[in-house]
């Protein structure tokens, strides 16, 4: 029995205008939303497709690897993989062995070899009909938590200031560890060589009594990768907005317990704009 795949938004990527067409009739005749160019013209090119996405994120993305322009399909990959929860099917040429091998560093999906005839729209339909399932576990998991490469300390071996040695963290293995998002309250830059390698780690505090964890990362790296209500209030503290527990006087200054945490003048349009607009949602 075929995975059911109605209501998904997808973006097709193909020079070839009559096969381009083609996949747009027959995704649309599968109760796809289809992403077009305004001018109704194929999208075959890098830009057209990352200017198309910054209104309307897709669900799948069909991406042919040859492609307009100076960037190709795979390089688009990568870009919708880094910045897109989206599942993506490469079209590949039958004996450009070159960018199979391409191909396979991208971690695409799934890949269908394009013949000088019209695509094989069963072998498309099956591959994301596969690959779906897989791919909504994976993206469900992700609005849960992540895997962490973290190093478990105990917060009450920390002082006031939150940079001194920790020798249980130093020396302890780095273990692959799931956590959850609801779980963290707050992270801080915890820069201290002894907590590991080099002076780049946040201190990631949980709602569990007494833990936290130290993942080799800086503040700005690892807010790329959070859900939107992990709030950046300064250049070292990063806040879980669902724990804010009180508001002190003004915009800018927040409670998690009886710990405050102020926004930074650098921080305080975006990170004031994003928390009313969780509060909001919230309420």
């Amino acid at each position: 029995m075929m995975y059911a795949l109605s209501k998904k938004k997808i973006l097709i990527v193909e020079d070839k205008f009559v096969l381009y067409e083609e996949l747009v009739s027959f995704f649309e005749d599968k109760g796809y939303y289809v992403i077009k160019h305004p001018s109704g013209k194929a999208v075959d090119t890098y830009d057209d497709a990352v200017n198309l996405m910054r209104n309307e994120a897709p669900d799948i993305a069909i991406l042919d690897i040859e492609i307009n322009g100076s960037k190709d399909g795979l390089e688009l990959s990568a870009y919708i993989k880094n910045n897109y929860n989206t599942l993506i099917i490469i079209l590949t040429g039958k004996d450009n062995h070159e960018n199979l091998e391409r191909a396979k560093s991208v971690l695409a999906d799934g890949f269908v070899i394009k013949e000088d005839k019209p695509v094989n729209t069963r072998q498309l339909w099956a591959n994301i009909s596969l690959a779906m399932p897989k791919f909504e576990i994976k993206q469900k998991r992700k609005t849960l938590g992540s895997f962490f490469k973290v190093k478990e300390i105990d917060i009450k071996t920390l002082n006031s200031s939150y940079k001194e040695p920790i020798p249980e963290a130093s020396n302890a293995i780095d273990l692959e560890t799931f956590i959850k998002w609801e779980c963290i309250s707050h992270i801080l830059s915890y820069n201290s060589k002894q907590a590991g390698e080099g002076n780049n780690n946040v201190l990631m505090y949980t709602n569990v009594q007494n833990k936290g964890y130290i993942y080799r990362s800086t503040i700005g790296s690892l807010i790329e990768h959070l859900p939107d209500n992990f709030v950046r209030f300064d250049q070292s503290t990063i806040v879980n907005a669902y724990h804010i527990s009180a508001r002190g006087k003004g915009n800018n200054l927040y409670y998690i317990g009886s710990r405050s945490f102020k926004i930074s003048d650098t921080y305080k349009i975006e990170a004031t704009e994003k928390l009313e607009t969780l509060i909001l949602k919230e309420a």
